[in-house]
């Protein structure tokens, strides 16, 4: 990516592809809002998502994406988690929400925290 926020010159996008894919993201913007009016999100999901469209229009604008070709017939290579199985619970059967499973060590807790901030706690 050049000093503009545009793709190198030898990879010029097609301007009728990004054209298609700025009308797929108005389509995805249209289906937000749309959740979003029947009650199906709320507003702050519907921000979220929206921004997130707004990112990949950025993208498609500036050229700095490449297509994929989806292989259909695998179908569970999707991003899509919507149908995802797997849950990150744990198997602890206590009834209180929030538990931890395992030790909760503070003092390298406080170290993790303090290399991720690069900051000393207070």
């Amino acid at each position: 990516m050049d000093d503009n926020g545009q793709a190198p010159a030898d990879d010029v996008k097609d301007p009728a592809e990004q054209e298609s894919l700025a009308r797929s993201l108005a389509e995805d913007l249209t289906d937000i809002f749309i959740q979003y009016v029947r009650g199906d999100i709320d507003f702050a999901d519907t921000s979220f998502a929206t921004y997130d469209v707004l990112q990949d229009l950025h993208i498609v604008a500036i050229g700095a994406y490449d297509l994929v070709e989806e292989d259909e017939s695998d179908d569970d290579t999707s991003d899509d988690t919507s149908d995802d199985t797997s849950d990150d619970t744990s198997d602890d059967s206590g009834d209180d929400e929030g538990d931890i499973a395992g030790e909760y060590d503070e003092e390298s807790a406080t170290e993790e925290q303090e290399e991720l901030s690069g900051e000393p706690a207070r």
